[in-house]
């Protein structure tokens, strides 16, 4: 990341800013594009309207393929993805947060892989995961560098990290350490 620059994470935000300009005109979408930092997006532009799903995953698809056939996204990773009633265009995607994860937390526990320079490995992350069936999905990227539990609100991520934390307690009353 710390090779990407400035005006090619400009010109990436810009032409995926115009792509989803003409989806919001092309749709008829009430919408406001939102510039951020390192990202670009359509939200509602009325209190409470919802998108319809086909035509955020058709604008996903859209500004994704003309995102692939620039110059730019040859040298700049980026995700579409759907966000439930938004779309939004980050710079890198998950699997770059989950390998920062994985460097940074890499140093305090076991399950290290020294030949990846003290990153923790994929098989010992997890990642918690809603978008698994978005076109682009943010969260399907993470796949690629960790194991992904897929859930489908907050109330199943309190589920399963109350059963993973039962299967820790239970892995180190029976046996000692998780392997």
């Amino acid at each position: 990341m710390s090779t990407w620059t400035q005006p090619t994470i400009t010109e990436l935000l810009d032409l995926a800013e115009a792509s989803l300009r003409e989806c919001v005109a092309n749709l008829s979408l009430p919408a406001t594009i939102l510039r951020k930092e390192r990202a670009v997006g359509i939200i509602p532009a009325i209190a409470g309207y919802q998108f319809p799903r086909e035509s955020l995953e058709e604008t996903v698809l859209v500004v994704q393929k003309k995102l692939e056939m620039s110059d730019v996204a040859r040298i700049l990773p980026f995700c579409a993805f759907n966000g439930g009633n938004d779309v939004f265009v980050d710079i890198g995607d998950k699997s770059w947060g989950v390998c920062v994860c994985q460097k940074y937390f890499g140093n305090s526990v076991s399950g290290v892989d020294e030949k990846e320079g003290g990153s923790i490995r994929g098989d010992r992350t997890l990642h918690v995961g809603d978008q698994f069936l978005s076109a682009g999905s943010n969260d399907f990227k993470a796949r690629v560098v960790g194991t992904t539990a897929w859930i489908a609100s907050p109330a199943e991520t309190v589920e399963l990290l109350d059963e993973l934390g039962s299967m820790i307690a239970l892995q180190k009353k029976t046996k000692g350490p998780l392997s």
